[in-house]
């Protein structure tokens, strides 16, 4: 009997030991009105590219870190703040919030047994028309001012992207905190064409919190006419998205981004300096220092 039960639990914890989650970071989700008809729309789209079907949940958060139920709000809305969906192998499927309700600029996390494989995005249309609700993929060309697609991400502590700042074409970008307890430090570094280090920053973003902005708006200091990559590196894992904004017209680019692989790095202190305001701080490892800043013996 003894032996029996201890083979039971023997067969049972691994189960629940390894059975871990995944999550994906979509970085920008936007919904409601600007000036009536004109409103945001986010439509999320989640494949299973896995051989056996997955349980996704998808839960969104206001900049501030607060969750909001965006979806099944009709005819009468679910409680709590998650959805999930059972897709099939090889399955998909398609959610679309219902653009006048709820107010939302923020960001979405979609969580997955770690075992499946899946892929994720989120796109973002501003809308000149009555609210439907109704997907912007039956809707005219007429009725959309302009759209984009921006793919989820999986938190990682180093992200780059392109990053322009002139007169007719503008970067924005949004940093997430996916961390449901730690704050995050955020170091931006601004490179040119050159390789040549021009502007900083640093973000504090508390958990679950997002910041969105205009490049310049994250560093004042980036030159008017500029076109170049902006480097970010955190103290924790984060999710990072981007549009250029092209003027007049206001029309959305998507900006892709990239995160290297995760590097075996040593385990020792890493003094190191930053060039442009003669900042010095210890990082925890030489992998952790930002781009730009220079390794240094000492900050004293």
């Amino acid at each position: 009997m003894r032996l029996t039960l201890i083979a039971s639990l023997v067969l049972l914890f691994p189960l629940a030991v390894f059975a871990q989650t995944q999550d994906l970071i979509l970085p920008i989700a936007l919904n409601g009105y600007t000036t009536a008809p004109t409103h945001y729309q986010t439509t999320i789209r989640v494949v299973n590219l896995s051989p056996a079907a997955a349980e996704v949940t998808l839960e969104a958060y206001q900049n501030d870190g607060t969750a909001i139920r965006i979806l099944e709000l009709f005819p009468i809305a679910r409680s709590g703040t998650k959805t999930v969906f059972s897709i099939e192998a090889g399955g998909s499927v398609e959610a679309f919030t219902a653009e006048d309700v709820p107010p939302l600029n923020g960001w979405i996390r979609v969580t997955f047994d770690a075992r499946a494989t899946i892929l994720a995005s989120a796109e973002v249309a501003l809308i000149h028309a009555p609210v439907g609700p109704h997907p912007i993929c039956i809707r005219p060309s007429t009725d959309i001012l302009t759209s984009v697609q921006v793919p989820a991400v999986s938190a990682a502590q180093k992200f780059s992207g392109f990053a322009v700042n002139r007169p007719y074409r503008r970067s924005g970008y949004a940093i997430v905190n996916p961390s449901t307890t730690h704050p995050a430090t955020v170091f931006l570094s601004l490179m040119d064409f050159t390789g040549r280090f021009v502007a900083s920053g640093t973000v504090q973003i508390p958990p679950q919190a997002r910041t969105s902005r205009f490049v310049h708006e994250l560093l004042p200091a980036a030159p008017s006419d500029f076109m170049g990559s902006l480097r970010i590196t955190s103290t924790v894992p984060i999710g990072f998205g981007g549009v250029n904004v092209l003027f007049p017209e206001g029309v959305f680019a998507a900006i892709p981004v990239n995160s290297p692989p995760t590097a075996v790095c040593i385990q020792v202190l890493a003094p190191a300096r930053n060039p442009l305001t003669n900042e010095c701080r210890v990082f925890p490892t030489p992998c952790d220092i930002p781009d730009g800043w220079v390794r240094t013996t000492s900050c004293n």
